[in-house]
């Protein structure tokens, strides 16, 4: 996973390490009801000073080797969100999550599918997603990245799909 702090180009996308200038997007991200309501942490952030601290927080792991990527539209410069590898400890022991976030005027076009794919030789042999059962269009992501639903786990409270792309 050494190449992780380089930008990574696809066919419509720039990938590039998630860093201080995203934070305008990141904070958009954290406020919005709806780009939230399926996460495992669905309540929206308001404050900016603790949804920066997060921001930071998560810039910081990519000194564990993992870490998180803005995902910019090339026509238009636009950041539509975040995709990128995180570091999970889970009830079967320790994983990296790929997880991905996008704003919703962003939906539908396969970018986070795009991105992820681009970022998956990048990361373990083995990732897992977390998903809610609910969330139908991160699930049809993790299936187009040809990931299998290894087990379904109370993740945060929410009965959750472990996805992956190798079995433990």
């Amino acid at each position: 996973m050494d190449s992780l702090q380089a930008d990574v180009e696809t066919e419509r996308l720039t990938l590039r390490p998630l860093a201080e200038d995203d934070a305008e997007t990141w904070l958009r991200l954290m406020a919005d009801p709806a780009a939230k309501r399926l996460l495992h942490t669905p309540e929206p952030v308001t404050d900016r000073e603790r949804a920066l601290a997060g921001l930071r927080a998560w810039i910081a792991h990519f000194a564990d080797g993992v870490g998180m990527y803005s995902v910019r539209v090339r026509d238009t410069g636009e950041t539509a969100g975040f995709v990128g590898f995180v570091p999970r400890e889970l009830d079967w022991g320790r994983d990296v999550e790929l997880g991905w976030l996008l704003l919703p005027a962003f939906w539908g076009r396969g970018y986070a599918t795009e991105a992820a794919r681009a970022l998956l030789p990048l990361g373990p042999a083995r990732v897992v997603s977390m998903i809610r059962v609910e969330n139908d269009a991160s699930e049809n992501v993790a299936r187009k990245l040809g990931m299998q639903i290894e087990r379904t786990v109370d993740y945060y409270g929410f009965e959750t799909h472990v996805w992956t792309t190798r079995p433990a």
